[in-house]
């Protein structure tokens, strides 16, 4: 499973810390995606990892009495908002059809998305989404 972590360190038990982390064995599935420092005080660190119910217990483990830390299990939804960004509804749609959604489902979502691509404007866009919505919600 994905996992989304925030880790703000207790900076008086930093060495603590640190060495409880290169301490003994971690587990062979976990996989740690990114870890990146977040801007401005106090200190925090976001971790993106995969890992099961053993890696959940080690990361609480190093990380939790050390500090604050926040998991949550997540969704890897990127190739979606590339494909947003990259204007490609083509490749939207395969990428939903192959995350197992319904054909209609996805001409759905498909739709939604090329009335605010072909929209002339960010405001004609609004307007086509709540519309879509109206709609949506009415069935």
């Amino acid at each position: 499973m994905l996992h989304h972590s925030v880790f703000a360190p207790d900076r008086a038990r930093a060495g603590e810390w640190l060495a409880s982390l290169w301490q003994g064995p971690a587990p062979t599935d976990l996989v740690i995606r990114h870890w990146l420092y977040l801007p401005g005080e106090p200190l925090r660190m976001v971790m993106v990892w995969d890992g099961d119910s053993e890696s959940e217990a080690f990361v609480e483990r190093v990380f939790g009495g050390f500090g604050k830390i926040e998991t949550h299990v997540v969704t890897d939804a990127t190739a979606g908002m590339a494909h947003a960004v990259a204007r490609d509804l083509e490749a939207f749609a395969d990428w939903m059809t192959r995350r197992g959604a319904p054909a209609e489902e996805v001409a759905r979502q498909v739709d939604l998305r090329r009335r605010g691509r072909d929209a002339p404007d960010q405001a004609a866009a609004e307007a086509e989404g709540r519309a879509w919505t109206q709609r949506t919600v009415a069935k």
